[in-house]
């Protein structure tokens, strides 16, 4: 046992150590192969099957949504209903076998239907059990220790997420300036007003549809919302001619893309559109991650401004811009780590000379209220 106290000091650390590199690696590499299968099953679902049919057919994205909807509430309501919900953004909280089980389906069921949430929650949840079975191993019950190695198997799994974009060697967006352009910055403030606006009204609508459901999964709610997330998919495809894809799921593998659309109408269909499924994925009881559909989001803002303004921003430039204000608007942050998020991800997706914009972007991005998180806490202070 793992206990505290300076008699206890040095044995502690020696627990602690192995089962952290275990937690790390395991929760590493279980991550990376649930990333595998999340991609798979939605590639599977959303794209190879709806090759076959000149367009989409209505019956199919109803017939995958509401099957997804009604198997979210057999999970939740009969096997277990341990996950959270996405307005929740990521909690790292040590889960057993058991709970993972009832966390990792309905997440999976919601992902591979169509919802509108994104694969990091099931990387977490994948790591979380890992590190609770580490700690267990080593026999660390304090809940310090616990709570200590649970987090770097959720850290380890969730570093899943950059794996692939290393190896492929296609992180950066690429297209950003040679040089910094300070005269430009304008154009950022509007990438980063319309990207955070459209994730706090999503947000702030499925806040008002969780309140709604209340506690536990709501068969109706669920029903409802896969209706009109098919709904608007066929929409968009019938308006647009592009497929339902770009309105179903997280869509962070369409982000890259995106900027084969040239079509102005069609993008702010898409954001459009996108944005209300979203809501609905996140307030309905459907399980999943925030930060990816809010990241595509941001970058179709992005779009639609380089197209708006001709001599405005490179494509990827203002994309990137927009994926950084949607990630901060989509989690309550302190102002200094919203600006170094910017800082990192601008330079990670953009380059140096994409670092200003990006700043700018997260100073816009913090700046707008949070009105979904105020609903939150006046029912929780209730």
């Amino acid at each position: 046992m793992c206990v505290s106290g300076t008699p206890d000091e040095v044995s502690t650390t020696r627990r602690m150590i192995p089962a952290m590199i275990v937690a790390g690696v395991v929760g590493l590499v279980l991550g990376y192969g649930v990333l595998l299968l999340v991609n798979a099953g939605i590639a599977l679902m959303w794209e190879t099957i709806p090759e076959t049919w000149e367009s989409t057919p209505a019956w199919y994205v109803f017939g995958v949504l509401l099957t997804a909807a009604a198997l979210v509430y057999v999970v939740r309501r009969f096997i277990g209903d341990d996950g959270h919900s996405p307005l929740g953004g990521i909690k790292i909280s040590s889960l057993s076998p058991r709970q993972y089980l009832g966390a990792i389906l309905a997440i999976l069921v919601s992902l591979f239907g169509g919802a509108v949430l994104g694969p990091e929650v099931a990387l977490v949840a994948t790591g979380s059990v890992v590190g609770g079975l580490a700690a267990k191993w080593m026999k660390c019950t304090d809940a310090k220790s616990v709570k200590s190695i649970v987090g770097i198997g959720a850290l380890g799994a969730i570093m899943a997420l950059f794996v692939g974009p290393v190896l492929a060697g296609s992180l950066s967006l690429g297209g950003s300036p040679s040089s910094i352009e300070f005269d430009d910055l304008g154009w950022a403030i509007l990438v980063a007003v319309i990207a955070t606006i459209a994730i706090s009204v999503a947000r702030l609508i499925g806040f008002l549809i969780a309140r709604a459901a209340g506690t536990g999964p709501h068969l109706r709610i669920l029903i409802g919302a896969a209706l009109v997330i098919g709904s608007v998919a066929i929409l968009m495809e019938y308006m647009t001619g592009e497929r339902a894809i770009f309105v179903v799921t997280s869509g962070e593998e369409l982000i890259t893309d995106l900027p084969t659309l040239t079509s102005i109408s069609t993008v702010v269909a898409i954001i459009a559109f996108k944005s209300i499924a979203y809501a609905l994925s996140l307030g309905a009881g459907f399980r999943g991650g925030p930060f990816f559909p809010a990241m595509f989001v941001g970058a179709a803002a992005g779009l639609l401004i380089s197209l708006i303004l001709p001599n405005g921003p490179g494509v990827y430039s203002a994309m990137t811009v927009g994926v950084v204000a949607s990630v901060i608007a989509t989690a309550p942050m302190k102002w200094p780590i919203a600006i170094a998020l910017g800082i990192v991800i601008g330079f990670a997706m953009g380059g140096w000379t994409l670092i200003p914009s990006a700043v700018v972007g997260a100073v816009v991005a913090r700046a707008v209220p949070r009105w979904g998180d105020r609903i939150k806490l006046v029912d929780h202070s209730g």
